[in-house]
């Protein structure tokens, strides 16, 4: 048996098939092309982005990953994020099934900073963390995923640094067009939406101008049904067992959302002699989401628990409450957080090159992305009376959802009463402006390459929460308002055809509403006469008849940083015998700024409200600003080297020092308070201006073997020691009277994250036509920590969140017209949250996920073909529990994705 066999049946046999298609990249930093003892092949389509890939990872001193389009507008995914998820060590967090944030190598989306053409691009999140959904993957031509760091990278990513590349001019000669249009289907939604681009761009004969410019339109019906829970109450006494957990609430809901993408990109390459080289890159993407939520929810109230049985984890499995009439069903309409984004990008470069030596590069850049989601998140009660039932509910084993039966009948209408209305949403808007000094000097010896720099970066986040004022928004708590039956507010929602989630328990049809009609409403004089006066008599004299949203300084934030970073970076190279090797040591130091603007406003007291046991009015002192600095500096060195031990087996080793800083909502200041009784008392931290960095020290190596120009097979390991975590840290802590738990953000604890990749890619063109179309691409990645996770100990205050082995394989079939491809992607269940406000203070954990997905297209004409994309085939769920895995927290189906059309360039 060869050794290329040997080493290719080694890797098959220890590594899980699950994989993804890197492709063709052009990377920056990557040294010149080594010479290759392969013959030359010319190849296109699938295989030719597999030879590039392989190009670049040959090439690179580090450990690097790349994915492109085969042609403009052809990713072969939804999105950027979902294409990304092929490469080794990336998985993905989906947003109504389309991938929105990335994680690598377990670290999430505020650990890896992502660049557009080596700039910042600013985002609308509140934290610093890049929403990959808000471009359309025709506006990306590729993306490079750096695991290893060195000094001249710009800092920030302790997962990775991700460099997303936008169409050049100059990747086509002459006068050249493309453009795709085509239309996406839900099987939930069951509609049909357009989906198009438009790509064109011109070069000079001579190559020394080209101008390029793109425009794309997407949109995206989507329906998400889930069922959940508001958290899991630990140590309660229910009926007559003590020292167990009853669900906070259990409810089911269903999201019908529009999404709606305009994007557009301007590029301009100028030879202004041979000495100049200009390039501009501009960027627009309008990302817009309206939707409507339909849902009927339950509050629990353990007190009212007459009888009640629970498992051997304390888990409480099936009860059944008095026949008070203390619990409603609530029957709301709302909507997704509101998300109106508007993303902006300009750039210049200018490249000197005095010598054939020497190249000095300059680049300013403007980026700033907004999101205009004040009043746009309405949310609208009404309540039917479970007096005279005792409501039961039930975990339901073997089912996917716990339900409650023995309830009010969920379609009568002369039953609703009206309860709670207002508008919330946040404006958002981030600046980021950025200069880069680079410079590169050569030289003739081992010593080969001195690289020197200067970034200086300014970036302010503005999150200002608008929300109608208390007092106004439970005008009717406790179910106060009739709703006559002659105005004809109330019809019933169906969720669908079957059954909801596949469950035999739980129901598919319940009242609805216009929420704006409904709004209009409880604004009239009728329905004021019945409010309560404490809270409407005021509000109506101070706010006027409008749920328009009140600046809500105390959850609203300003924070502004201000970075710099200087580098000084050898190269070296040489030969050990016969094997070449290359090698780059560097230091950076990174100074940063801090300023954050907030204010403080204190609980001051809390009132109960007649007829509504779940919640408590506050009454919170008067704002008071407040503003803090932190500056701290960095010391950050790199090493990176790699030897060609043949022509075919490559080995790398790297070690740096990295940090990530603490994303941007949590630097701000404020509190929020959690006040439903009976047990649900929270005190939660918006942010805190002093916390640290995160600081790591990394360890790479990897091995890899080239079976030929586009087969390849690899092993990657990976150590990293990180300190100063950020976790919510609570305390128990007596306001009022009452005990709430308070929780901080703080720089707590250390750990190690280590783990390993395996790659395989492959072709089969040793097989007989037409078997010689077919390739696969594998991966899988193992990570683990030195901090574990368990559900028992329930004083836990830190664990590594979001850390997760994950897999890829893609078959694909390429011959003459026809292209085939087939991939599945896993994540395994991984840990989101230790200590989580929004669920009773308790960890919120998230199952394993699958995902297959198809694409197939064939070429008409060499110019022109069509294509059909299924996403998620088998329309998997996605889950989240409570520590447990019978506490589920949410269980969500978002559907089939279609998506056909058809693509042609000239």
């Amino acid at each position: 048996m060869s050794i290329r066999r040997f080493f290719l049946l080694s890797l098959l046999t220890g590594t899980s098939l699950a994989g993804a298609i890197p492709a063709f990249a052009q990377v920056a930093s990557a040294p010149p092309p080594a010479e290759s003892a392969l013959d030359e092949v010319v190849v296109t389509g699938t295989r030719a982005s597999l030879e590039h890939s392989l190009d670049i990872k040959r090439q690179t001193l580090g450990v690097v990953d790349s994915i492109s389009a085969e042609d403009i507008g052809k990713l072969p995914d939804q999105n950027v994020a979902e294409s990304l998820q092929r490469v080794p060590g990336v998985s993905i967090d989906r947003d109504q099934g389309e991938g929105r944030f990335i994680t690598v190598r377990g670290f999430g989306p505020e650990f890896n900073t992502v660049l557009l053409n080596g700039r910042v691009l600013a985002t609308d999140n509140p934290g610093r963390e890049f929403s990959f959904d808000i471009l359309p993957p025709e506006l990306v031509s590729g993306a490079d995923v750096y695991k290893t760091s060195s000094a001249e990278f710009q800092d920030g990513g302790i997962g990775s640094t991700v460099n997303l590349r936008t169409a050049r001019p100059t990747d086509h000669r002459g006068f050249f067009v493309a453009g795709s249009l085509g239309g996406k289907y839900n099987s939930e939604a069951s509609k049909t939406t357009p989906t198009g681009s438009l790509l064109a761009s011109y070069t000079t004969p001579d190559d020394r101008f080209g101008i390029l410019g793109s425009l794309v339109y997407d949109k995206r019906d989507q329906r998400a049904k889930r069922a959940y829970a508001l958290g899991w109450l630990v140590d309660q006494t229910a009926g007559n067992l003590t020292g167990v957990a009853v669900e906070g609430g259990t409810g089911q809901s269903v999201d019908t959302s529009s999404r709606e993408r305009i994007g557009g990109t301007v590029a301009l390459d100028w030879h202004l002699n041979d000495q100049l080289m200009l390039t501009v890159d501009g960027l627009y993407s309008k990302y817009k989401v309206d939707s409507v939520t339909n849902s009927i929810g339950y509050f629990s109230d353990p007190a009212d628990i007459i009888s009640a049985t629970a498992n051997s984890n304390g888990t409480v499995t099936h009860y059944v409450r008095g026949a008070l009439g203390d619990l409603h069903t609530d029957i709301s309409v709302g909507g997704l957080a509101p998300r109106d984004a508007q993303t902006y990008q300009i750039g210049t470069n200018l490249k000197w090159t005095p010598g054939e030596r020497t190249t000095i590069t300059t680049d300013l850049s403007w980026s700033r992305a907004t999101n205009n989601g004040k009043d746009k998140n309405p949310l609208v009660v009404v309540g039917l009376s479970d007096a005279a039932f005792n409501p039961t509910w039930d975990i339901n084993p073997g089912q996917p959802s716990p339900s409650y039966s023995n309830v009010a009948p969920l379609t009568d209408a002369a039953d609703a009463r009206g309860h709670f209305s207002r508008l919330t949403g946040d404006n958002t808007s981030d600046d980021v402006k950025q200069v880069r000094i680079e410079g590169q000097q050569k030289f003739d010896g081992v010593f080969n390459t001195l690289k020197f720099g200067f970034l200086g970066s300014r970036r302010e986040k503005v999150d200002n929460y608008y929300e109608t004022p208390f007092d106004w928004e439970c005008a009717y708590c406790g179910y106060q308002l009739p709703l006559p039956a002659n105005l004809n507010l109330l019809h019933v929602f169906n969720s669908g055809s079957g059954q909801f989630l596949g469950s035999s328990t739980l129901p598919t049809q319940w009242l609805t509403f216009n929420p704006a009609q409904m709004q209009a409403y409880f604004l009239t004089d009728a329905a004021l006469a019945h409010s309560l006066p404490f809270f409407s008599g005021p509000a109506i004299a101070q706010y006027g008849k409008t749920y328009a949203g009140e600046f809500k300084p105390q959850q609203s934030s300003s924070v502004l940083e201000r970075s710099y970073a200087f580098y000084l970076q050898g190269e070296l190279g040489g030969h050990v015998g016969n094997m070449p090797w290359s090698a780059s040591a560097g230091l950076r130091e990174v100074l940063t700024r801090l300023k954050a603007d907030g204010t403080a406003q204190d609980l001051i007291a809390l009132t109960p409200i007649p007829g509504d046991n779940t919640n408590l009015a506050q009454t919170l002192s008067d704002p008071l600003p407040v503003s803090a600095t932190n500056n701290y500096h960095y010391l950050l060195p790199s090493f990176t080297a790699r030897l060609n031990l043949t022509d075919e087996l490559v080995a790398r080793v790297a070690g740096s020092r990295t940090l990530t800083r603490p994303t941007l909502s949590d630097l701000g200041f404020g509190q929020s308070y959690t006040t439903r009784p009976p047990n649900q008392f929270f005190v939660t931290g918006n942010g805190n201006p002093y916390l640290k960095p995160y600081l790591a020290w990394n360890a790479d190596s990897s091995l890899d073997y080239y079976l030929n120009r586009v087969s390849y097979a690899s092993i990657a390991g990976f150590y990293k020691k990180i300190s100063n975590f950020v976790s919510q840290v609570g305390v128990q802590r007596e306001l009022l009277g009452y005990d709430f738990l308070d929780t901080r953000l703080r720089n707590a604890q250390s750990a190690t994250v280590y783990g390993a990749e395996f790659t395989l890619q492959t072709t089969f063109d040793f097989l007989p036509s037409p078997l010689d179309g077919f390739g696969v691409s594998a991966n899988y990645t193992k990570v683990t920590s030195s901090q574990t996770f368990d559900p028992s100990l329930t004083t836990q205050v830190f664990n590594v969140e979001g850390l997760s082995d994950s897999a890829n394989i893609v078959l694909f079939y390429e011959k003459g017209p026809v292209q085939i491809r087939g991939a599945y992607n896993w994540r395994a269940g991984f840990l989101r949250h230790t200590n989580n406000g929004f669920v009773a203070g308790q960890p919120e954990n998230v199952d394993s996920y699958g995902q297959y997905d198809a694409s197939a297209s064939y070429a008409i004409r060499p110019n022109l073909s069509i294509y059909i994309q299924a996403v998620n085939i088998t329309n998997a769920f996605s889950r989240s529990y409570q520590a447990y895995e019978e506490r589920l927290l949410s269980l969500e189906e978002t559907g089939r994705q279609l998506q056909f059309g058809v693509r042609g360039h000239f």
